[in-house]
């Protein structure tokens, strides 16, 4: 009788007689790869990871997820320091912008009171 490459069930030829017992040993062990699949606990090595169960690899993309977003939250909050300058002690601002009726982008400097 051949068996399956990955799990090993009993896989019977067409002159192969099976009993039950061994049909419910395929079916023990299709419910526990199921089961680890199910709860997430199964390893897959090919996770680019640090752990390597779904659960966990999910768990660990969604905490960097939320870290990246609070870092581009915290960047997006100091933007308008990006266009900021001083000259001649004071405060100025850049912006740019586009005016639709003439076509084409417009650009100001304003002192940042």
């Amino acid at each position: 009788m051949e068996h399956t490459p990955n799990l090993g069930l009993k896989k019977p030829g067409p002159t192969d007689s099976i009993l039950i017992s061994e049909i419910n040993e395929n079916m023990d062990v299709l419910d526990a790869a199921v089961s680890e699949l199910q709860k997430g606990s199964a390893s897959i090595p090919d996770l680019e990871t640090a752990d390597k169960t779904l659960a966990g690899a999910i768990n660990e993309v969604k905490q960097e997820s939320s870290t990246v977003k609070q870092e581009l939250d915290t960047h997006s909050g100091d933007m308008a320091k990006h266009n900021q300058f001083i000259h001649e002690g004071k405060l100025h601002q850049i912006g740019f912008g586009y005016n639709p009726t003439l076509g084409c982008f417009t650009f100001s400097i304003r002192e940042v009171i």
